[in-house]
Order: structure tokens, then sequence, then C-alpha cells
């Protein structure tokens, strides 16, 4: 998983209990957005994807992305100039306001910054490549006027200014830096809404904020209600009483198209899942390549999820930018004849796989039915040559500690879910020599040093082939074996016309068009 494990366990899972209450639709041009019950949300940092879909409509930071898309574009920011990928210049738009009508200046962003980064939220390890990170004012980042400031890293990384349109990247009025505890009694932003009202555990309201300069929403106003029962917010999706909500029960996934009339978004999302090796198990590329060839995704897939996963066919998930459509090729298809040249292949070689090759899981979630079945389909594909057998660990605390402590006899399930929208987050975390989620041991020079040069690389376009080809060379060596993608799923009421996703698959304000 990312390093934001709250957030992904909040997206997936919603406590039980019931509805709160709340009325709909006080204004024609408001809509009412069905949440799960955030577990906290105190400064810009707060990743629970419970109470972020509210931020990110209270926040515009330096850049923003543009609607229906990974890419970016200038929000806040005039310019942000660099000559090395590794100290950047940034210029800001004068006269940006804060929702209580104090301008927004440099510094505004550099003490935010700081404060989200030394108070360990969810999204402070965002920072980590800024000098001085780790101490209470990063020495990388300095003021030099009212509307400029400077960004220097601790290395080249071009890919730095993509993550910039994060809500954890945005700027706070010096009233909440002064006071950082009046956040979470009612945040001042500076984005297209303001707060009306602010109660994230029941019911929130943001309203259009007049004095916004960019682009200006086609709502007026916005409640964010919360529901702690998954089945009551879809419910009251399905009667009228909330408009959109992102969180569609598994259970519905079957029928939601048809008992929603088709107004639906299902897509998929960011969150790859997949089996890895650890470098000391199954240490050939051949065998590695007939495993993955014996995995029956599509049926698994249909079977198993009802729709809410559709197979890998890559290492970078498709809402990443710079993903690419099938780089994977036969490798991540089912095709039980290769997988046998495969592996006959392995044998002639003089390898030898072991006898029973475990595929380990945490018992405390959902993976032991999809795990059984991966393992039957690779056993029967292979003709029983390789005999592929499920080993839970009671909970993902135990699991988690013996794939670190590289206990583990053999291949266990894996997930990665974006940081942020570009493929080097999809591949330097995992695969990278020094990647600070490199599970697999995996270890390849070349594959380091086409980090390193799209890393430095200026030109964006340039830099995502240099990332491509780093992907390339894991298909071939297969350190992991992509499996499905999870799926982004939402409804909405005939109220609304129109309406997109974000990157991350929350609700995105700015495409709401009504009906």
């Amino acid at each position: 998983m990312s390093r934001r494990r709250l957030a992904a366990v909040a997206a997936l899972t919603l406590l039980p209990g019931t509805a709160l209450a709340g009325t709909a639709h006080a204004d024609t041009s408001e809509i009412t957005v069905g949440i799960c019950a955030p577990y906290a949300i105190s400064n810009v940092g707060s990743v629970d994807a419970c109470g972020s879909q509210s931020l990110d409509a209270l926040f515009t930071g330096l850049t923003e992305y543009v609607p229906g898309t990974s890419g970016s574009r200038y929000a806040v920011a005039q310019s942000i100039t660099t000559k090395d990928n590794r100290v950047y210049y940034v210029t800001l738009k004068k006269g940006w306001r804060f929702h209580d009508g104090t301008e927004v200046k440099a510094r505004n962003f550099v003490e935010a910054w700081n404060q989200v980064a030394s108070t360990k939220t969810d999204s402070s390890f965002l920072f980590e490549e800024i000098e001085g990170y780790g101490k209470p004012k990063m020495s990388g980042l300095k003021v030099t006027g009212d509307h400029t400031f400077t960004i220097t890293l601790s290395a080249p990384l071009g890919v730095f200014v993509k993550r910039l349109s994060m809500t954890a990247f945005s700027p706070l009025p010096d009233s909440t830096l002064k006071n950082p505890a009046s956040f979470q009694k009612k945040p001042v932003g500076n984005g297209p809404f303001r707060v009306a009202s602010w109660s994230p555990s029941s019911e929130s309201v943001v309203e259009r904020f007049d004095g916004y300069p960019g682009p200006k929403p086609a709502v007026a106003r916005i409640v964010y209600r919360a529901y702690r029962d998954d089945n009551a917010l879809y419910a009251a999706l399905r009667s009228g009483d909330i408009d959109f909500t992102s969180l569609i029960p598994s259970t519905k996934l079957a029928t939601f198209k048809t008992d929603l009339g088709g107004r639906v978004i299902s897509r998929p999302g960011h969150v790859n899942q997949m089996v890895t090796f650890p470098a000391k198990v199954a240490a050939n590329a051949d065998f590695r390549t007939a495993i993955s060839m014996a995995i029956d995704r599509e049926t698994i897939a249909r079977e198993v999820f009802g729709g809410d996963r559709v197979p890998a066919h890559s290492f970078v998930p498709p809402t990443a930018e710079g993903s690419r459509r099938d780089p994977c090729g036969q490798v991540c298809t089912y095709n039980p004849n290769k997988a046998r040249e495969y592996l006959a292949k392995a044998l002639a070689s003089g390898f030898r796989p072991p006898a029973v090759l475990p595929l380990y899981y945490n018992a405390d979630s959902a993976h032991g039915e999809w795990v059984k079945r991966v393992a039957e389909s690779v056993t029967k594909t292979l003709g029983g040559k390789v005999k592929v057998v499920p080993k839970s660990l009671r909970t993902f605390s135990a699991f988690r500690n013996a794939v670190i402590g590289e206990r583990l006899d053999g291949m266990f399930r894996a997930s990665w879910q974006l940081d942020y929208p570009h493929i080097q987050n999809a591949l330097a975390p995992m695969y990278a020599s020094d990647g600070l989620s490199n599970d697999s041991g995996y270890r390849n020079p070349r594959f380091d040093a086409l980090l390193r040069a799209a890393d430095r690389e200026r030109s964006s376009a340039k830099a995502i082939k240099l990332y491509q080809q780093a992907e390339a060379l894991l298909v071939r060596d297969l350190p992991a074996i992509p499996l499905w993608v999870n799926g982004q799923q939402a409804g909405f009421s005939e109220r609304i016309a129109k309406v997109g996703l974000t990157p991350t698959g929350w609700l995105d304000p700015m495409t709401v068009k009504l009906a």
C-alpha cells in the first residue's frame, strides 16, 4: 500500500451505524454529497478520504489538476521555474485572497508547508525531498519577497512540481498559522468555496466564494453529509436525498448502474494490486512469467469482485500521468500454452521450483477468496508441476512484519495506492534499489539509472519516456505480477447533468453541472 494507509482503508470501509440526519436541497443551486465520517481533519495535510473531499473545495495551491485529467496547470502560481530540477523559483499571482480577505503571500505557503511537514500528518512525507525536512523550519524553503519564494530539494526531482496540486501544499492564512487549532473549528481557505458551517462528523456546508479569481463553479453550495452505514448512504442516493457519492457498497456493484438509471461513473482507479516475489524466492524470470501467464485475471476479477476490479496490464495505474494502455502485453495476459512453455524453458535452464509455493496474505481483510482463486489458476494451468498454496497470517501487522523482515518463503499479495497521479510514484517507491516500499528486494542498476535520468530531465515529456523505459525493465524482470486495478465508482442524482472525479476518485466540484 502507499504510505497513506489510513486513506486507503477509509475509502474502502464504512463504519457501522446509521445515517446522520440532514435536509437536502435547500437551494436549487445546491447539491448534497454523501461521504463517510472522517477520523479527523487537523490541517491541510489530512488525507482521510472521508474528509478530504471538502478540503479540496476550500483550498487552491500553486497548481491545480485540470478537470478530467492527471495533468496540472498554474493556479496561485504565476510561474515555477528551475534550471536543474533541484532549485525552484516560485512567483505568485498578486491579489489572490483568502476567504477572510487577507492576501495570499509567499510566507503563507512556506509557513504552511513547514507546519504540515513538522506535525507529521498523513501527508508529511510528501515534503521529505525538501532540504531540512524533519526540522521545524525546512532550510530548503526561502521567502524572497511578498510574492516570491524558492524551493531547494536535496536532489533533482522534476516530478516534485506534479505534487503541488495536492491539498497538502495549500497556503494557510496568517490567522491559522498563528493559531493552528482554529483549523479544526473552521478552516479558512483560498479556494472556490468557503465554509458556511463546519461539522465534518455530521454535516458541513460550503458556499461559492465570489471573490475567487480562478474558474467559477456552477453550483452555489455543497453539503457534505457524513454517513456511518454504506447501505443507508446508497439508499439516500437512490431516493434523491443526496446527489452524489463515490462510495458505492461492494454488494451493489452488480446492480448500481441499473439502480441509478445509468447515472454513474465507473473507471479504473489509482490502486494496483499484485503478487510480489521476494528476491530469494523464484529467482528465475521465465518461471515468474509462467506464473503470471497462468493467472486468469479476467475470470477472477469478474467472479470475485463483481466489476470492482479490472485486469492490470501495467505496473502503473491508469489514472497516473505517463501510464500506458498495455505495456505488459502477453506477460500479463492469461495464456495457458505460453505459461507452460515458459515453465519448460525455466526447467530446461536448470531452475527447480519449490514443491509447494506459498502465496501469503493477511486474514483480517477480504483477500482470501481471490488468493485462493489465483493459487488454483496457477496450479491447474501448470498441470500441478507448480503447486501454489494460500497461506494466511492473522493480522495485517503480522503480515507486514513478516514481509519487511524477509521471513516469507513464498509469494505475497501487495498493493500500491498512488500518492500523486504520476508514473514516477508507481515505480520509484516500490522498485528502486533504495525505494521505501521495495518489498521484493528488486535491484537493477539500469532501472535506477533511468529513474535518476528522468528525475533530472527538465522536459516533462522526455522524463515520462525515461520512466516508461524503466517500466519496460520491470516487465522483463517481473519482480512482481500486476493483477488488477481497483475501480472507482460514483453515482449521482437526476439533478446533476454532468460531473467528474478528481484523480483520487473524489467529487471534482468544479465539474458539476446541474440539470
